[in-house]
């Protein structure tokens, strides 16, 4: 479908109440489906899928508000590209931490309430496949190894301050002007707060 410049919205009762109606609108408009207000679906026509088969950032509004964001982020994490894969060794990661760093600000950007959550939209959202480097075609890794993977970075603490630097310096500035995110930043002083009392020192298990 090349890029999907425009797009509609609805969420998941809009979507029950008026299922053929949309169904039938996404023939000649590619519509995003929400749930407990994050990105979770897309509906679209057969044409616009098997082209969208070629490349999952064919599928990504070259406006909407991740892609703006992306670069930042992607410039800070390779400014600490060198401590993460030590952090990775040390924790015998199986997934890149610099997807993982991806993931855990999808969470934070969308207040995806769970693990069990995140990882069930990597496997059919688009949006959140294409910011994490996923393809379409791209296999999911197994929830336990994502599970362990994701909280062995969470334990930390360098991780965790790069993920607050990542929010305050890319993130808060512009979340004003995009509404489509909720920012949890109780679920990041959360993890934060795991390294309360622990000074400079950060896991090295």
């Amino acid at each position: 479908m090349g890029t999907m410049e425009r797009y509609a919205k609805v969420g998941m009762q809009e979507l029950d109440q008026r299922l053929a109606k949309i169904v039938e609108a996404a023939r000649k408009q590619p519509v995003s489906v929400y749930r407990y207000g994050a990105p979770w679906v897309w509906i679209v026509s057969q044409d616009d899928w098997q082209s969208a088969l070629k490349e999952v950032s064919s599928c990504i509004p070259p406006g909407h508000s991740l892609v703006m964001l992306k670069p930042r982020v992607e410039e800070l994490l390779a400014a600490h590209a060198q401590e993460l894969a030590d952090l990775a060794r040390r924790n015998a990661m199986s997934i890149a931490p610099h997807t993982l760093m991806h993931l855990l600000l999808l969470q934070l950007l969308y207040s995806v309430p769970s693990e069990k959550q995140l990882y069930e939209q990597l496997n059919y959202n688009l949006l959140f496949r294409w910011f994490v480097g996923l393809e379409l075609k791209s296999r999911v890794w197994s929830f336990n190894l994502f599970s362990h993977d994701l909280n062995a970075l969470l334990a930390c603490q360098q991780a965790t301050r790069l993920l607050q630097s990542i929010v305050n310096e890319v993130c808060n500035a512009g979340l004003a002007q995009m509404p489509e995110f909720s920012l949890n930043l109780a679920q990041l002083h959360s993890w934060l707060a795991r390294h309360a009392g622990h000074g400079g020192a950060d896991n090295h298990s």
